[in-house]
């Protein structure tokens, strides 16, 4: 009895370690988001006021122009009427033509610009400018948002592990299924029936029919790769076009720096750095493939509303070395829940 109870007490230990662990970790995401926001509704203020100064300027201009104008108005309506008493004592004290001959010349109509003006070139462009400021300024702190969610993804890390017996003749996989890299070095040996036989293709294992699923893969300093899921019944022989209507979830890059999510037509996608290990999060109930640069916790991109009506595999082209610039594996990184750190 007593050894139960240690036991007991052991557990109820661990069971408060582990909720102070996830306390502080709810803890500190709940201070980043409140903090992200604050930084939005601090830019939001600032950009007001930048906004509303001129319109401030120009109300006290417009107040200042209409306080003068009305001072001039007034005093000529003043020596107006001034004018008429004098031209009446005129013509009580003297005959009609000497009332005409001394009849003071008076214009017709206004001689000086009465209208009311606002400078609202200055305060368009500026508006202009500030709200591309301010976007660029939201951008950067939703970001961290992302950044918090990133950090969070891994408790749904996958043991992925690549399926030689799918893969292209030319490419090699490691023993332990982790690596493949194109080596063109068995262009002679016939591909199998499940295997990729034009394009460099391999699967990767376990299926994926339900939940959410997520891996991380180092692609390093290579210059072209493909990364993404397949949906069982996708095409394998021949020339295969990676989209979506053709059962492929992907993006890629070609060309050393052309990054494309493979929609119909293909997305381009402008990075602002080089990812060297990128995210696949899949979850099946909300129909979504997303990447993510782990290494910047930024997002790429996202496919939704995808067709996931049958078992999905990941997906790993690492494209052909042809002059030395590719010969990098495409590497699945271990499974590390513990990259949350509290």
């Amino acid at each position: 009895m007593e050894r139960m109870i240690n036991q007991r007490e052991d557990k109820l230990e661990e069971l408060k370690e582990s909720a102070a662990k996830y306390q502080a970790l709810l803890e500190k995401e709940q201070q980043e988001i409140q903090e992200v926001f604050a930084a939005l509704m601090e830019a939001l203020r600032k950009t007001e006021q930048v906004l509303l100064a001129p319109l401030e300027d120009g109300r006290k201009c417009l107040e200042k122009e209409m306080d003068e104008k009305t001072q001039q108005i007034q005093k000529d309506i003043l020596k107006y009427k001034e004018a008429i008493e004098s031209l009446n004592r005129t013509k009580n004290e003297e005959d009609d033509i000497l009332f005409i001959q001394s009849y003071p010349s008076v214009p017709a109509e206004f001689s000086d610009d009465w209208t009311l003006s606002i400078d609202t070139e200055l305060n368009f462009g500026t508006m202009r400018n500030t709200k591309a400021e301010l976007m660029d300024e939201i951008e950067t702190h939703l970001k961290k948002l992302c950044a918090v969610e990133i950090r969070r993804i891994h408790s749904f890390s996958v043991n992925v592990t690549l399926d030689a017996k799918k893969a292209h003749s030319y490419l090699k996989v490691s023993q332990d299924g982790k690596e493949v890299r194109d080596t063109r070095a068995g262009h002679d040996i016939p591909c199998g029936p499940q295997q990729f036989n034009l394009a460099g293709g391999v699967l990767g294992k376990p299926d994926i029919t339900s939940g959410r699923a997520f891996w991380v893969v180092e692609v390093g300093n290579n210059v072209g790769w493909e990364l993404g899921v397949m949906r069982d019944g996708g095409k394998r022989e021949g020339y295969v076009s990676y989209k979506p209507s053709k059962s492929y979830w992907a993006i890629m890059l070609c060309a050393q720096n052309m990054y494309r999510a493979l929609e119909d037509p293909p997305v381009q996608l402008h990075l602002e750095t080089k990812p060297r290990k990128l995210g696949v999060f899949v979850d099946c109930e909300e129909a979504l493939v997303s990447f993510d640069d782990m290494e910047a916790l930024s997002h790429i991109y996202s496919f939704t509303h995808c067709s996931f009506k049958r078992a999905i595999r990941p997906f790993f082209n690492p494209h052909p070395n042809e002059d030395g610039s590719n010969s990098s594996p495409l590497v699945i990184c271990p499974l590390n829940q513990t990259d949350i750190s509290v």
